[in-house]
C-alpha cells in the first residue's frame, strides 16, 4: 500500500471504523456515499455536455453527410461546431477517469484491510496456543482469538474479509475461494513491500482485552513460532517493480508461511505427535520372512544419511494446523461451511446493469448518434460482468462498497435525469 490514494481511503475507513464502534455496515456506506459525492460533480458536467450535444447533433449528422470524403474537413468543422456551443468532448469521458482510478484504490485499501486481519488472526490464534492446555491464561487467549474472529461475521457472510463466495476455483486472472479462513496461498502471495508497508506491521494494535502489542513483537512472535521470516522492516528487493506492493511477489525479505521451518521451531504450536510434513504415515515394523537387505558401504566422512537429517516443516502446515478450529466451530452435520451465498457479487452486478440501462435509454432520448448507440451497447454487460468476477474474487467487504456503490449511483442517475428533464422543459415554455 504505497499509493497515496489509497493509504488515504485506508485512514479514511479506519477513522469511520472508530467512529461507527467497529461497525463495517456504517464504515463502508458511509465512505460510498462520501466517494460519490465526491464523483457527481463530473456525473453533472457530463449530462450538460450531453443536453448540448443532443441540440447540435443534426447538424453534425448534415456535416457528415456533406464530408463524407473528407475526414480532415469534417474534423475542422465539428471542431468549429463544438467551440461555437461550448462543447468540450472530454468531459464526458471525466467519469469513467475518476472512477477507474478510485475503484483500484479503493480496492486495493480493502485488500490492505483483509490482509492485516488475516495476519492478526493468524498472531492471536498462535498465541493463544503456546499457553498450557488447560490453563486460564490459554482459555482467555483462545476466547480472544474467537471474539476476533467473530467479529468478522457481516450479514449471512461468515468471515467479511473473505469473498461472498461457495466455490473455489480459478478463471483467467481470478481466483474464487469460498472457505471461511484464508488459505495459506493466499499468505504466500503477500510480497516484502506489502509487509514492510503494512500499517498493522508498522504502528502495532490494541487487542480485545485493550492491550497494545506492537509491530515488531507480533513480527518476532510469528517468526519465533514459524509462520514468519525475514527482519523486521526489511521491504526486500527494491528494483523494478518489486518496489510497487500491489504487484510484487519479490518475498526475499519479510514473508509470511516460510518453505522450511526446523523441528523445534515447529513443535511450538504442531506439537511432538504433528503428523508428517508430507503426510506420510510413520514407520512400521518390517513383514516377518523377508529377506535382509544387503549390506551398504558406510557413507564416507563428512556424508550424512538423508534419515538422519532434521526434519522440517512448512509454515503452511502450521497455520493450516492451528486455523482448523474456526471452520469446525461453525460447521453443520460434520461439513465445512462455504463463507458467502454469491448474493453480493450479483447484487452489484445488477445495480451496474440497471445503471447502465438508465444510461442507454437516456441517451435514446436525448437523440445519441449511431456510433454512441454502438459503443453503449458492447458496453453494457461488460462492467456487469467484470463486477461478478471481481466481487467473488475479492473481499465481501469490498463487494458490499461496490453493491453499494452501484445503487447509489443508480439513484443519483436518476435524481439528475429528473432535475435536467424540469430544466429542459422549463427552457422550451
Amino acid at each position: 500500500m504505497t499509493f497515496f490514494l489509497t493509504r488515504w481511503f485506508y485512514a479514511l475507513m479506519q477513522f469511520l471504523y472508530g467512529l461507527f464502534n467497529n461497525s463495517y455496515f456504517w464504515t463502508i456506506i458511509v465512505a460510498t456515499v462520501l466517494l460519490r459525492l465526491f464523483q457527481i460533480f463530473p456525473d453533472i458536467s457530463n449530462r450538460k455536455t450531453q443536453l448540448k450535444m443532443a441540440v447540435v447533433q443534426p447538424e453534425i449528422d448534415a456535416l457528415q453527410k456533406r464530408y463524407a470524403n473528407d475526414p480532415q474537413k469534417l474534423r475542422e468543422e465539428q471542431s468549429k461546431l463544438m467551440k461555437k456551443h461550448g462543447i468540450n468532448t472530454l468531459t464526458s469521458c471525466l467519469p469513467m477517469l475518476i472512477t477507474l482510478p478510485l475503484f483500484f484504490c479503493f480496492l486495493n485499501a480493502f485488500r490492505c484491510w483483509g490482509n492485516e486481519e488475516t495476519v492478526t488472526l493468524m498472531y492471536e490464534t498462535a498465541v493463544s496456543q503456546t499457553y498450557e492446555e488447560g490453563t486460564p491464561e490459554r482459555a482467555a487467549a483462545e476466547d480472544q482469538a474467537m471474539d476476533t474472529f467473530n467479529s468478522y461475521k457481516f450479514l449471512w457472510v461468515n468471515n467479511i474479509w473473505q469473498p461472498d463466495c461457495f466455490i473455489d476455483a480459478s478463471f483467467l486472472i481470478f481466483r474464487f475461494d469460498g472457505e471461511v479462513i484464508t488459505k495459506p496461498r493466499t499468505l504466500e502471495a503477500i510480497s516484502s513491500v506489502t509487509l514492510a508497508n503494512m500499517p498493522l506491521l508498522q504502528k502495532g494494535y490494541t487487542d480485545g482485552s485493550g492491550k497494545f502489542v506492537s509491530g515488531e513483537e507480533i513480527w518476532s512472535t510469528l517468526c519465533s513460532l514459524g509462520l514468519a521470516s525475514g527482519e523486521y522492516g526489511d521491504a526486500g528487493k527494491t528494483t523494478g517493480c518489486s518496489s510497487c506492493s500491489s504487484c510484487s511477489t519479490d518475498r526475499s525479505g519479510m514473508m509470511l508461511l516460510p518453505t522450511s521451518v526446523s523441528a523445534e521451531t515447529a513443535a511450538k504450536l504442531l506439537g511432538e505427535t504433528a503428523a508428517e510434513p508430507d503426510g506420510t504415515p510413520e514407520a512400521t515394523e518390517a513383514p516377518e520372512n523377508t529377506e535382509a537387505p544387503e549390506a551398504t558401504e558406510a557413507p564416507a566422512s563428512g556424508e550424512t544419511d538423508d534419515a538422519d537429517e532434521e526434519k522440517t516443516y512448512k509454515g503452511s502446515e502450521i497455520y493450516s494446523a492451528i486455523m482448523k478450529r474456526y471452520p469446525d466451530a461453525l460447521s453443520r452435520n460434520g461439513k465445512v461451511p462455504a463463507n458467502g451465498l454469491m448474493i453480493l457479487p450479483f447484487l452489484a452486478a445488477g445495480m451496474q446493469l440497471l445503471s447502465s440501462l438508465v444510461m442507454m435509454k437516456r441517451s435514446k432520448k436525448d437523440g445519441q448518434s449511431k456510433d454512441q448507440a454502438k459503443q453503449m451497447n458492447s458496453m453494457l454487460y461488460f462492467m456487469p460482468i467484470l463486477s461478478i468476477l471481481i466481487c467473488m474474487s475479492s473481499t465481501t467487504a469490498f463487494a458490499f462498497y461496490w453493491t453499494v456503490s452501484g445503487a447509489i449511483q443508480l439513484i443519483s442517475t436518476l435524481i439528475i435525469n429528473k432535475i435536467f428533464d424540469k430544466k429542459k422543459a422549463e427552457a422550451a415554455k
